[in-house]
């Protein structure tokens, strides 16, 4: 389960964040504050894994708040929020490392991008380090670096391509493993339904290969793997 701290002083879009937060699986919001103090008491007491931070608020402000969580070794991701755009603004949250930026008023859909850009990186060091690996090769940054392209596809109907970069872009960090269709839906916290509609349509244009196995209970169980 993600935990969620959504920093906002605005009662009614602190309540609209955390709907938006609750509607998707495996994830709580574990407090609503707005301002520096309860922001880094929250941080010292709860395993916070995504802060909702925005930038106005009555006495900090939120460029500021996320410097200072930086100062005291924070790494926790942050997805920032704010009615305002300005470069410099934009620029600072970048260096200091945010998932995303996203300007009021958004959509819940915008929101669910940003969400899945989360996911998407916690999936990636979760799945490349182990207790005796704590390393990353050139091989394994790259694939982070290099999101797999799917703009140019034309997706059928129902299918998003920013989950379909998630998709891929686990696949691609074991290039050579044989996955189920439960483990990806574990791996990215997707319905098993869903994934076995991404998963036929990467079939589809022969991007991955699959072989029909039978499980304990009979029921036929699908293996992919990335075609070469």
């Amino acid at each position: 389960m993600y935990k969620v701290l959504i920093v906002e002083d605005d009662p009614m879009v602190a309540m609209i964040n955390q709907d938006y937060i609750e509607m998707i699986e495996n994830f709580e919001v574990v407090g609503c504050v707005s301002n520096e103090t309860d922001v880094l008491n929250s941080l010292k007491s709860i395993n916070v894994d995504l802060i909702i931070l925005d930038v106005f608020l009555p006495n900090s402000n939120g460029l500021d708040i996320l410097k200072k969580i930086r100062e005291q070794q924070y790494l926790t991701d942050v997805i920032m929020v704010t009615a305002a755009n300005g470069i410099e603004g934009v620029k600072k949250a970048m260096a200091y490392g945010v998932v995303d930026y996203l300007v009021k008023p958004f959509q819940k859909n915008r929101f669910n991008e940003a969400i899945d850009k989360f996911l998407t990186k916690k999936s990636f060091f979760q799945t490349t380090s182990t207790i005796n690996d704590l390393n990353l090769s050139q091989d394994k940054i790259d694939i982070f670096y290099t999101k797999p392209s799917v703009e140019n596809l034309e997706l059928p109907k129902g299918l998003h391509e920013k989950t379909l970069a998630r998709v891929l872009d686990l696949l691609l960090k074991e290039k050579n493993k044989i996955w189920t269709i439960r483990e990806i839906s574990k791996e990215l916290n997707i319905s098993n339904v869903t994934i076995k509609k991404y998963m036929d349509y990467l079939e589809s244009i022969n991007k991955i290969s699959s072989t029909m196995t039978h499980g304990n209970i009979g029921r036929p169980e699908y293996n992919y793997r990335l075609n070469r």
